[in-house]
């Protein structure tokens, strides 16, 4: 009998050491809080922490967060221009994303998000405008015998025109995925927004799969090339006749772009000056454009060939790790006399870049 009763003392001692951790529950408070100046405090709940600093802010050093006696540390960042911030919290040097946030960009790394919202709004955000659709197809494609999905955005009116519209395929970098334009590039919000003030007509946007192998698994140059083949495949074959069949869109290439961002802007550079013929509006952004023998990339590539397209834009930040590369492939169609727009601006390799670059793009084509 005395055994018996060893358990629910062991139970209750059990309970006693359980109560401190109650009182231990996170107090409330609000994370990322954006004040009207446009500073931005961001708050972690960590009580054991020895240091904790907030990182990965677009053009912001890493700051230093200071704890208060409730296990609450903050710091308060900016203020910062109008855009769509990333970051992620260092607690004692391990990368944590914001638990109190549930705007996560993820793919390939996970990175929290905040708005910082201009006066007037900015282009990428959210407004009293009519508004488009997104559609995400799941589909197989035939070229790569795997199931893919892709993202199509109509605009305003689509159901109620019979005109064909022309299309933008618009291609995400490398980790990311075909949702990457919409969740973080704010791209159906931009082509509102372009829309509604008369600066770009109706136009369908493509946002097509950028990897035929996971990018966990392509490290090598060829990896990179058997993907980027792949992709250009299935575009050519697959996307392009499931785009021109489901939807009114209009099938010359005159009616046709493509244009993408890192790895997507070396792909659509690739596949866009290969097939003059399917696509007259070309552009990269913070591209990794094609190496080596050009020449022999492009053989088709001749100054009077250029000539039929109605752009070839190409653009980079000044802090980029690939602003070399594309200072040389800007060299080379110069060289050459490819006619072309060449942009080079502040930022680096970064979301804030690439929506200015895309409101910069989309009013310039199909003219």
């Amino acid at each position: 009998m005395k055994r018996i009763g060893v358990f629910p003392t062991l139970v209750f001692a059990l309970l006693l050491r359980a109560v401190p951790a109650v009182a231990q529950q996170p107090p409330q408070f609000l994370t990322p809080e954006v004040s009207a100046d446009r500073t931005v405090t961001f708050r972690l709940w960590a009580p054991n922490a020895k240091a904790v600093r907030v990182t990965s802010i677009e053009g912001q050093p890493p700051a230093d967060l200071t704890k208060n006696e409730q296990g609450v540390w903050s710091a308060t960042v900016g203020p910062l221009e109008p855009d769509i911030y990333s970051y992620m919290y260092e607690v004692d040097g391990a990368p944590v994303i914001d638990p109190r946030n549930p705007d996560v960009k993820v793919w390939l790394t996970l990175n929290s998000m905040v708005l910082v919202p201009g006066t007037p709004p900015r282009l990428h955000e959210v407004q009293d405008v009519p508004h488009g659709a997104v559609v995400m197809h799941t589909y197989r494609s035939k070229s790569l015998a795997q199931t893919r999905q892709l993202y199509v955005y109509t605009p305003p009116g689509y159901s109620a025109t019979s005109k064909p519209l022309p299309v933008v395929y618009l291609k995400h970098g490398f980790g990311d995925g075909p949702s990457a334009w919409t969740a973080v590039g704010q791209a159906h919000v931009i082509a509102d927004n372009l829309i509604a003030q008369h600066k770009i007509e109706p136009m369908l946007i493509v946002m097509p799969w950028g990897h035929v192998i996971s990018p966990r698994l392509a490290r090598s140059r060829a990896d990179m090339e058997h993907n980027d083949e792949g992709v250009e495949r299935e575009l050519l074959e697959d996307i392009v006749p499931f785009v021109e069949s489901s939807y009114r869109a209009a099938t010359t290439a005159d009616k046709r772009a493509i244009v993408g961002l890192s790895m997507g802007g070396g792909q659509s550079l690739t596949t866009g000056l290969s097939h003059l013929d399917t696509f007259d509006w070309i552009g990269g952004f913070s591209s990794a454009p094609p190496e080596g023998d050009l020449e022999k990339t492009f053989p088709n590539l001749t100054a009077d060939a250029a000539k039929k397209l109605g752009l070839l834009w190409v653009g980079v930040g000044k802090k980029d790790f690939l602003v070399e590369r594309n200072e040389k492939f800007n060299a080379w169609l110069t060289d050459h006399q490819i006619k072309h727009t060449w942009v080079l601006s502040e930022g680096g390799h970064e979301w804030p870049v690439w929506r200015k670059y895309l409101a910069e793009f989309l009013p310039l084509i199909f003219r």
